[in-house]
């Protein structure tokens, strides 16, 4: 909030234009973000969120305005290369966390966690580096230097020791997406080759870790044994079973949704009888706690994000947003 407001400030001092396209449906989805929290049954979660959470609809409003102040930047280039170096350093020490090395104080409540860097979650471990593989990728295609090799093969490690298997996904698509981009210049095939390599020597090395966790992880099929729990129901660590749940919900709220992060009030309940107060799902989560109208702004918002860049320039932050997009869902 402190980094938003700071950027708030920023654009109104430079007054900077607010012109773009995306910004049509985008305002589009304040508005129904703030009428569904004025809505919402307890305003105050509505709008700071849940415990432990705190996704309400001012942590929206925060995200947007830095949004805006990235799309005004005209060095969005050299923002990348920090934003890949930071990666880099993060997924170090989720590796090293993975090796029982931690240098990162932590509560007790994260004891039970292998690797997560500097973030809460292995899965906000997944997801950023989901996010960012492809710009580092991306960079070293374009310069062939290696401290972007380096810094690709650092920030893969951390992909695969945060051992989210949905972020592994998002990864692969992330990665056709570069190869794709790669195989259409002659010249950009041999660093391709070299990036591969280096993928694959740090896939070997992490494997026979901890006793093989990550090809254990890899293999493992989402099932207890002896509960009668149908496979479709277990598998993603339950998502599909919270996905069907929270379907049932939306004819019921269709319009403005139940209140943003409200979901906890909901208390619906894993076999394990934890409490599930996310969807785990980006547009199924605008859609039961938002409404259809804030969903379809913000998948038109979407649209002009992902149009076919320009440019090579801008093919790397399309790259991102797809694999960020397939990493939320």
């Amino acid at each position: 909030m402190i980094v938003s407001l700071v950027a708030l400030i920023v654009l109104l001092k430079d007054r900077t234009p607010v012109n773009q396209p995306a910004f049509i449906p985008l305002f589009f989805f304040m508005v129904f973000l703030m009428i569904s929290s004025f809505l919402a049954p307890v305003p105050m979660t509505a709008w700071i969120g849940s415990p432990f959470r705190f996704t309400g609809a001012t942590t929206w409003y925060a995200c947007i305005v830095l949004f805006i102040l990235a799309s005004s930047c005209r060095k969005a280039e050299k923002l990348l290369g920090y934003l890949c170096a930071t990666a880099a350093v993060v997924s170090s020490l989720a590796v090293l966390q993975y090796f029982g090395i931690n240098l990162v104080p932590h509560e007790p409540a994260r004891e039970g966690l292998i690797a997560y860097g500097t973030l809460p979650h292995p899965n906000f471990l997944g997801t950023y580096t989901v996010f960012i593989l492809p710009a580092a990728a991306i960079f070293y295609l374009r310069t062939q230097k290696w401290p972007w090799l380096l810094c690709s093969a650092l920030i893969y490690a951390g992909l695969l020791v945060s051992l989210c298997r949905g972020s592994w996904m998002a990864g692969a698509i992330g990665i056709a997406l570069v190869v794709f981009f790669a195989l259409k210049d002659k010249e950009k095939r041999r660093p391709l080759l070299l990036l591969g390599l280096a993928f694959l020597i740090v896939t070997l090395a992490l494997l026979p870790a901890r006793d093989g966790l990550l090809l254990a992880r890899m293999l493992s099929v989402p099932v207890e044994a002896g509960k009668a729990l149908h496979f479709e129901d277990a598998a993603g660590s339950h998502r599909l079973f919270i996905w069907k749940k929270l379907l049932r919900l939306i004819p019921h709220f269709w319009a403005f949704g139940v209140g943003p992060d409200h979901l906890i009030y909901g208390r619906l309940a894993l076999p394990d009888d934890s409490i599930v107060d996310k969807a785990h799902n980006i547009f199924l989560e605008i859609a039961v706690t938002m409404g259809v109208f804030a969903l379809a702004s913000y998948l038109a918002f979407l649209c002009f994000i992902l149009r076919p860049p320009r440019s090579e320039a801008g093919f790397a932050p399309s790259v991102m947003v797809s694999a960020k997009i397939m990493g939320n869902c």
